[in-house]
C-alpha cells in the first residue's frame, strides 16, 4: 500500500509528532507499506531523519500555499507521479483546498482528517476568512471519501447537519508512546535543574502559549495559591505569543520568582512525572479537538485540572481529572490546594496500567489506523 500524508512539516506540531510515532510503530507490523509525507511548509523539520531512517519518504512543497494555483499544480503533479493508493490530508478545513489537486484522479481512498475545532485557515482578511471557511468545508466533504475526527465532538463539529451517503465519518484516536511514563525521574534533581527549592510543589502547563489555551489563567491561580502557601511554583513548557503576557502578569503580581519559562521541551514525560498538578485552563469555546496533553498527564498519573473546553473523549482515568469553570477561580484554588496536600487518588503505576489498556496506547492506536486503512482498501478490491 502506498500512502501519501499531507502535513505542515515534520517538526514540533502535535499532529506530526503523533503521525511520525504511528509511522515508526507501523513499520513493525506492515514494513512493506510505503509512507510519503508531503510537507506544505517547504523546509526540513526535526523529525525528518527519524522518518528517513525508518524508510519513509519526504517531499517538500516548492510552492507556498499563498500561490494557490501553482501550489495545486505541483501537488497534483506529485500525486500523479506517486501513484498513491491513499491520500490522507491532515490540515483540517484547509485540506478541502488541498484535495482540489486530486480532482479527477483515482485513489482507493481520499481521507480528510480533522484534528481541532479552531477552524484556522491562513488568511489575514476576516471577510475573506468568512467566505472561504464554508467553501473549504464544502470542498472537503465533496472531495473526500472518509472524514476522520480525533474526537466525537471534533467530527460532529465539522459534519454539522451533513447527511449525504458520502463521505463516511469515523473517529480515530491518537496514540502515545508510554515508555517514558514507566520511568520515574529523580524529582529532587528536576527541581535543582529548575532552580526550585527542594520539596517545592509544581503546577505544570504544557502546550502552545496562545489565547485559546489560556496559559495566563495559571498565573491568576498561582497568585491566589501563594496567599495560602509559599511552596508552589508554575512551570510553563511551550512557546507562543502569550509568553510575554504570562511573564508580565507574574511581574505585576510580584510573583515572577515563582514561575519558570522553559520554551519547547522534549522531556514532557519527565516534567509531568516530576510535577504535582497539571493545569490546562483551555477556553471553553471553541473546544480543544482532543487535548493530547491531557491524555499524557493521565499517563503520568498527574492530577489534571481542565475546563469544559476539553472533550470527554480525552478522559481515561476520571479519578485524577477535575473539570472546573473559568468563572470560579476560588474553586480552582481550593481544589488544587487540597490535591497538593493529599496527592493523587491512585498511584502512578495504576494510572499507567490503565493507560496501557486504552485506545490511546501507541500500539493499540497504530493497529486501529492500520485496520482502518485495510478495511477501506480491501473494500474496493
Amino acid at each position: 500500500m502506498k500512502l501519501m500524508h499531507i502535513v505542515e512539516n515534520l517538526d514540533k506540531g502535535a499532529v506530526e509528532n503523533w503521525l511520525v510515532n504511528v509511522f515508526l510503530e507501523s513499520r513493525k507490523i506492515r514494513p512493506d507499506w510505503e509512507w510519503t509525507f508531503y510537507c506544505i511548509v517547504g523546509k526540513p523539520g526535526r523529525l525528518d531523519e527519524k522518518v528517513r531512517a525508518a524508510g519513509g519518504k519526504i517531499i517538500y512543497s516548492e510552492v507556498t500555499v499563498s500561490k494557490k494555483i501553482k501550489f495545486l499544480q505541483q501537488l497534483r503533479k506529485t500525486l500523479i507521479q506517486g501513484q498513491f493508493d491513499i491520500i490522507h490530508a491532515h490540515h483540517d478545513y484547509l485540506s478541502g483546498f488541498y484535495l482540489l489537486a486530486s480532482a479527477g484522479l483515482t485513489f482507493k481512498r481520499r481521507i480528510l482528517h480533522i484534528h481541532n475545532n479552531d477552524k484556522g485557515i491562513p488568511v489575514g482578511n476576516r471577510t475573506l476568512y468568512k467566505v472561504l471557511l464554508p467553501i473549504f468545508r464544502w470542498l472537503g466533504l465533496k472531495l473526500s471519501d472518509v472524514v476522520l475526527g480525533i474526537s466525537n465532538h471534533t467530527l460532529n463539529d465539522f459534519k454539522m447537519k451533513y447527511s449525504s451517503g458520502k463521505p463516511e465519518f469515523e473517529v480515530l484516536y491518537y496514540g502515545i508512546d508510554l515508555t517514558p511514563y514507566a520511568i520515574q525521574p529523580d524529582r529532587d534533581s528536576i527541581r535543582t535543574a529548575l532552580n526550585l527549592p527542594a520539596g517545592s510543589k509544581i503546577l505544570l502547563f504544557t502546550g502552545r502559549m496562545i489565547e485559546e489555551k489560556n496559559p495566563v489563567y495559571l498565573i491568576r491561580i498561582l497568585q491566589a495559591l501563594l496567599l495560602h502557601r509559599n511552596d508552589v511554583f508554575a512551570v510553563f513548557a511551550g512557546k507562543g505569543p502569550l509568553e510575554d503576557a504570562v511573564v508580565s502578569l507574574a511581574s505585576e503580581y510580584k510573583i515572577k520568582d515563582h514561575i519558570r519559562m522553559l520554551g519547547w521541551s522534549d522531556k514532557i514525560a519527565v516534567l509531568m512525572k516530576s510535577s504535582d498538578v497539571f493545569v490546562f485552563p483551555r477556553l471553553e469555546t471553541p473546544k480543544e479537538g482532543l487535548g493530547l496533553v491531557v491524555v499524557e498527564a493521565q499517563a503520568a498519573g498527574l492530577p489534571t485540572f481542565i475546563t469544559e473546553g476539553i472533550v470527554k473523549d480525552a478522559v481515561i482515568i476520571p479519578e485524577i481529572v477535575f473539570y472546573q469553570e473559568l468563572k470560579n477561580l476560588d474553586q480552582w484554588v481550593e481544589d488544587i490546594n487540597c490535591i497538593l496536600d493529599r496527592g493523587p487518588a491512585i498511584s502512578n503505576e495504576t494510572a499507567l496500567s490503565r493507560m496501557k489498556d486504552s485506545t490511546f496506547e501507541l500500539g493499540n492506536a497504530t493497529n486501529n489506523l492500520i485496520h482502518f486503512y485495510e478495511r477501506k482498501f480491501i473494500s474496493l478490491n
